[in-house]
């Protein structure tokens, strides 16, 4: 004989939360459902973060000036692209002081003389808000020259980097995976060939470490580069 199903139930166990949409496996912190793309949590338009991409430190000759303009802009688009479902607003004008007062990252994009061997350098505290990162963007165009990239390729470069720098800055630590934009040690070759882009667990744990930061304000020190 048979127990009956009540009797087989735990029915003081919580039930584990699937997404409405395809009814998979969720975690109550997502923002996404990683398998169909659906939103779970709506109420998310207090909870951003300013990123601050300040290239106002880069000096540029007068007859590169065009060539250079058309490369970052086509750099940020893939870099707005990258973060669309990242709950940040990017600009690379200096943040309104009355909107966010001192609650922004700052990102600097330079050239120096001082010899380095990475590209760009980060705040980071593994699944917390920082607030500093940079990138020197002349190690980016020198890669990109030894490595005779054309302008496509060095615009997905750049993107690449600062988007790594700040995927820092939002929690992020290294991957494994040589594709991945958090490989630790972008690789000029591989990511020169494709813009920026974050898998879903990537994005949800950003969503949550800013949503966390919101009010709990953490503490900024280790630094991460790459």
């Amino acid at each position: 004989m048979k127990t009956p199903i009540w009797e087989r139930i735990d029915l003081t166990r919580p039930p584990k939360p699937r997404c409405q949409g395809c009814h998979s496996r969720i975690q109550t912190q997502w923002e996404f459902c990683p398998s169909c793309g659906q939103t779970l949590i709506e109420k998310d338009n207090e909870f951003r973060r300013c990123i601050w991409v300040d290239i106002s430190g880069m000096e540029v000759e007068d007859e590169n000036r065009e060539t250079i303009t058309a490369i970052l802009i086509d750099a940020f688009s893939k870099l707005y692209g990258a973060f669309r479902s990242v709950k940040v607003f990017l600009t690379s004008d200096p943040p309104n002081p009355k909107e966010w007062v001192d609650g922004f990252t700052h990102v600097h994009v330079f050239a120096d003389n001082q010899v380095v061997d990475y590209l760009g350098v980060a705040t980071f505290k593994l699944g917390m808000v920082t607030d500093l990162a940079i990138v020197r963007i002349d190690q980016v165009f020198n890669a990109s020259y030894n490595a005779s990239l054309n302008i496509n390729q060095l615009s997905n470069l750049i993107a690449n980097t600062i988007a790594h720098e700040i995927g820092h800055t939002l929690g992020l630590d290294h991957s494994a995976l040589p594709t991945d934009v958090m490989h630790d040690g972008l690789d000029h070759m591989i990511h020169s060939l494709m813009p920026p882009s974050f898998h879903a667990s990537q994005i949800n744990s950003m969503n949550n470490t800013i949503r966390k930061y919101a009010t709990l304000k953490s503490p900024l020190k280790p630094i991460k580069d790459s």
